[in-house]
């Protein structure tokens, strides 16, 4: 991230992130300190993005008690903060002014920007410390990129990535609602689906290839894998088909089968989930060289999960192989991310070590080539993957309560309270559900002071309780929670 960004950026970034995600109060030398800087600088960043923040959006600044704060308005997240710093960045400026080829001298582009030469020759040498880390490389004289063109790609879907949504749909020649056609099509013909923001990543990802395809940097595979493809649109048991005329006018011409078969691949750079087996099982009949390696090294990889008795390993094995299908083709996928949390976990950290050497062990393999030169990136990802799923056995095992009382809201807030400050998150999980007895709710007990004996439909165990709550009470609750432990 450092040779990504200049380090005024990414401490600026590092500034936004600490105050967004705690609640701690910082004085300005305590901050300065965190952010290995000296209090001057700090107070040049805050005054920096004080301008280039809207006060409606965010304001950073230091209030009546010496505290710096962050003030974000309604719907702001830290991912729209760090798209918009992003989007201000040299980084992005000069990508996208070589991504749409304005074929201009680095010299006329600083006098563009307004931009002293030794600025931005030193900007220039950080960004292009970042590229060579992706094979590429960066001319100024006009202001190109140049490398391996899937590297290329995945360079400028990041870019855009990343930025959205400050930046919002960054294609104007490129229709959004027709991608958005398109990926409907696809989620159909592989029987997957896309949430909204995994949509709209996978759609820059279309519009980035299809740009460059109308650009003359075509894309070539081998033989071998386009017949790979080929068994794969044959593959359809009902027959579905994809109808690429749709990107086809777009493009204005016919797209040759590398950049169909690159569009779909492009699929695993952002994320979907299986609607059925279908996907995987086609992946694993057509190419099988690809394929079962990754698939056995995801089956391991989920072992490290046995002692947490989580409770889908298949989906937690999905998951692993399609992160680990991004490799199949990109040597070196040099992410753009976001910055890590303040603090691991005691049990992130043994994650992290455990991965680390299970991916080790393969990394000289002719099958896991790709493991060497992306290590750090697939150890990260996979604690984050791994960690949601331990979190959700956790909250799953504790035990769900629903409070009511005869009394009404009052009444049940004022239990809710009383079990929270005796009890854990981790130990119980009071539910909010409307519903006490609808289907699938997941309610283990009910704690009420009125008894449901005319309700036998109800499923959930139930303690009647008093008003305030009685030792008895709580030892009752505490008997409850002793034998599941």
């Amino acid at each position: 991230m450092k040779n990504l960004i200049v380090a005024s950026e990414y401490r600026k970034l590092r500034l936004l992130h600490t105050l967004f995600k705690t609640d701690q109060n910082y004085q300005k030398k305590e901050l300065a300190n965190l952010l290995h800087c000296s209090t001057r600088t700090l107070e040049t960043d805050i005054i920096s993005l004080q301008e280039l923040f809207d006060k409606n959006v965010a304001h950073v600044y230091e209030d009546d008690t010496k505290n710096i704060r962050l003030d974000v308005g309604e719907h702001v997240n830290f991912a729209y903060l760090y798209a918009l710093v992003v989007s201000n960045s040299y980084l992005y400026s000069l990508a996208k002014d070589a991504f749409e080829e304005k074929a201009i001298h680095l010299a006329d582009w600083a006098k563009e920007h307004f931009v002293s030469l030794p600025t931005i020759y030193r900007r220039v040498r950080k960004i292009d410390t970042y590229l060579a880390e992706s094979n590429l490389v960066l001319e100024t004289s006009p202001l190109t990129i140049k490398g391996p063109e899937i590297n290329l790609r995945f360079f400028y879907y990041q870019i855009y990535s990343k930025s959205y949504p400050y930046t919002e749909w960054p294609f104007p020649d490129i229709p959004y609602e027709i991608i958005d056609t398109f990926i409907s099509q696809a989620e159909a013909f592989y029987h997957i689906h896309f949430s909204l923001s995994s949509r709209i990543k996978y759609a820059i990802s279309i519009a980035v290839s299809l740009t460059r395809a109308k650009q003359g940097h075509d894309f070539s595979l081998p033989a071998k894998d386009i017949a790979i493809w080929t068994e794969i649109l044959h593959s359809q048991p009902e027959g579905r088909t994809i109808d690429y005329t749709l990107l086809e006018n777009i493009f204005g011409n016919t797209l040759s089968s590398c950049e169909r078969y690159f569009i779909a691949i492009t699929m695993f750079w952002s994320h979907f989930t299986h609607t059925s087996g279908l996907f995987l099982s086609i992946r694993a009949k057509t190419n099988p060289e690809a394929f079962l390696p990754k698939y056995k090294l995801a089956q391991e990889l989920v072992e490290l999960l046995n002692d947490f008795h989580i409770d889908d390993t298949d989906l937690a094995v999905r998951e692993t192989v399609d992160f680990l299908a991004r490799f199949s083709f990109i040597d070196k996928a040099n992410i753009l991310p976001e910055l890590p949390p303040q603090k691991m976990s005691a049990e992130e950290v043994t994650l992290r070590d455990q991965i680390r050497k299970t991916l080790s062990k393969y990394a000289n393999h002719p099958d896991y080539r790709f493991i060497r030169p992306n290590l750090p990136l697939i150890v990260n990802r996979l604690v984050e993957i791994y960690s949601i799923f331990i979190k959700q056995k956790a909250d799953f095992d504790a035990l769900h309560v629903k409070v009511i009382s005869e009394n009404g809201y009052l009444w049940e807030e004022y239990l809710r309270g009383e079990i929270r400050r005796k009890y854990s998150e981790d130990q119980l999980v009071i539910c909010e559900e409307k519903e006490v007895h609808a289907p699938k709710s997941h309610i283990d007990l009910i704690i009420s002071d009125f008894p449901f004996y005319e309700q036998p439909d109800i499923e959930a165990d139930g303690l009647l309780w008093n008003i305030p709550p009685s030792s008895t009470d709580f030892a009752q609750l505490d008997m409850i929670l002793e034998r599941r432990a």
